[in-house]
């Protein structure tokens, strides 16, 4: 990964490190499963993979890709382009991103209303 520009590297980053997090808010707090509502705990976690995929599919890698552009942009105008501490910022960027992303599936019924 270290030939690839941050914007580059900011759309592969959030988009993988979008299951990890998901597996985790599922394990800790709760996650929306497609067809089965709100879950968590040990038994949501593999399914919250999966939910990852199908709301990847319906739009969501495309959101993830475009904040993960952002932040590696971001890290480009903060930090020297080709070194390391912009690849780790735009890591950081990132994952806040994807982790904004995730929470608000997790909060959605809270943001929308009950669906």
């Amino acid at each position: 990964m270290k030939n690839i520009p941050n914007p580059g590297l900011g759309v592969i980053w959030a988009i993988a490190i979008a299951f990890p997090l998901t597996a985790l808010c599922a394990l800790l707090f709760r996650f929306p499963l497609p067809l089965a509502g709100y879950r968590s705990g040990p038994s949501a976690v593999p399914a919250s993979l999966l939910a990852v995929l199908f709301y990847g599919s319906l739009g969501g890698f495309v959101v993830l890709a475009v904040l993960g552009a952002l932040s590696g942009m971001a890290a480009n105008k903060m930090r020297v382009k080709e070194s390391p501490g912009a690849r780790t910022l735009t890591k950081v960027l990132a994952t806040a991103a994807a982790g904004l992303v995730v929470l608000t599936l997790a909060l959605l019924d809270k943001i929308i209303g009950p669906w």
